[in-house]
């Protein structure tokens, strides 16, 4: 791709939206450094393989934000409630990453509370384990973190 028809292309990409005077800013310099931050954010990858393989997939990815959402909004997640959440995957697919997640320990399965008189006792209440539940804050602060060295460095 030759020289002008890079630049064409990153002009028409919108700035307005930064929180800081863009007139000034070298766009493809701050694509590199916006990459280079991201590839650092996804190496924090490999020190928790758990939250690796549950944001692997979009899929995995969408299923873990649904229990994590429940779990911190202290709300029951369960298999059937996933599934109807993500209705443009089938209940089979959904059943199958749960079911690896618990088998792999990054999920975990608890009894619906005793304070319901009727329950079925096949549907187990879903939340994420200790190690995804710290694994998932610590990315995400190291993240905002990231991002705001980025933009302190362009005010």
């Amino acid at each position: 791709m030759s020289t002008d028809t890079q630049k064409k292309k990153i002009q028409k990409v919108d700035l307005s939206k930064l929180p800081f005077n863009t007139r000034s800013i070298d766009r493809k310099k701050l694509g590199k450094e916006i990459s280079k931050d991201l590839e650092i954010m996804l190496n924090y990858f490999s020190e928790c393989p758990g939250l690796k393989w549950c944001l692997s997939t979009i899929k995995k990815a969408k299923v873990f934000i649904i229990i994590y959402q429940n779990y911190i909004s202290d709300k029951k997640t369960y298999k059937e409630e996933i599934s109807k959440k993500l209705s443009e995957y089938s209940y089979k697919t959904i059943a199958n990453i749960i079911d690896q997640g618990v088998e792999r320990g990054y999920y975990v399965l608890y009894d619906p509370s005793s304070s319901s008189k009727r329950y079925d006792k096949k549907i187990k209440n879903l939340r994420p384990s200790q190690e995804i539940i710290d694994a998932f804050l610590e990315w995400n602060i190291n993240r905002i973190s990231s991002t705001a060295n980025l933009l302190n460095k362009y005010k």
